[in-house]
């Protein structure tokens, strides 16, 4: 999954889950929290991948041997203070590990998901490319999209991805864009 289909599925679980549990929007802080946690197992699987120290772009922070100690670290050194800060990062990182496995769970296909018990199970080999080459793959998709396609419904993966990911971005939007003022008062508190 694409870095915006990872967002947008984290996005819509948290905003559900604070709605669900009568909170109302999302908050600053935790959507911060929110979007780096669902970026995280990519931020560090890939680099390592990429150069050769892990054997595949999951594998490390992919499986549930590192992300539970991790949340639980998370959740441990995060002031109580910052519940909902911790409850984001846990939301946001599972979501990731879920939107990476729900296809072949589904579709019984474990061998596909074993990177989620790495390195007890081996991670699936899947094709050697370069970061480059991940955005060549997109351009290309994007660039022969034809109009039967869309009409049909025939939509690539990355397409449906980019529709949900603006679809969540227009509730973020709705929801007042929770986390940008955050951000910006800790820049500004930076400088």
């Amino acid at each position: 999954m694409w870095p915006w289909g990872h967002a947008a599925v984290g996005y819509l679980l948290y905003a559900s889950f604070t709605r669900l549990s009568d909170r109302g929007l999302p908050g600053e802080a935790a959507t911060v929290a929110l979007a780096i946690a669902t970026q995280l197992p990519d931020l560090i699987d890939k680099p390592l991948a990429y150069s050769f120290v892990l054997p595949e772009g999951r594998s490390l922070a992919h499986s549930v041997l590192f992300a539970v100690p991790l949340c639980a670290l998370v959740w441990y050194f995060v002031d109580q203070e910052d519940q909902y800060v911790r409850e984001a990062f846990v939301v946001g990182y599972a979501s990731h590990l879920l939107a990476d496995s729900y296809g072949a769970l589904l579709a019984g296909r474990f061998s596909r998901a074993s990177f989620l018990l790495w390195p007890i199970l081996p991670s699936p080999d899947y094709p050697t490319e370069s970061f480059a080459g991940h955005w060549e793959k997109l351009i290309g998709t994007l660039s022969s999209l034809s109009v039967d396609a869309v009409l049909v419904g025939e939509l690539p993966a990355v397409v449906w991805q980019a529709l949900l990911a603006v679809g969540i971005a227009l509730l973020w939007v709705g929801d007042g864009m929770p986390g940008v003022r955050y951000l910006f008062a800790w820049v500004r508190n930076r400088s």
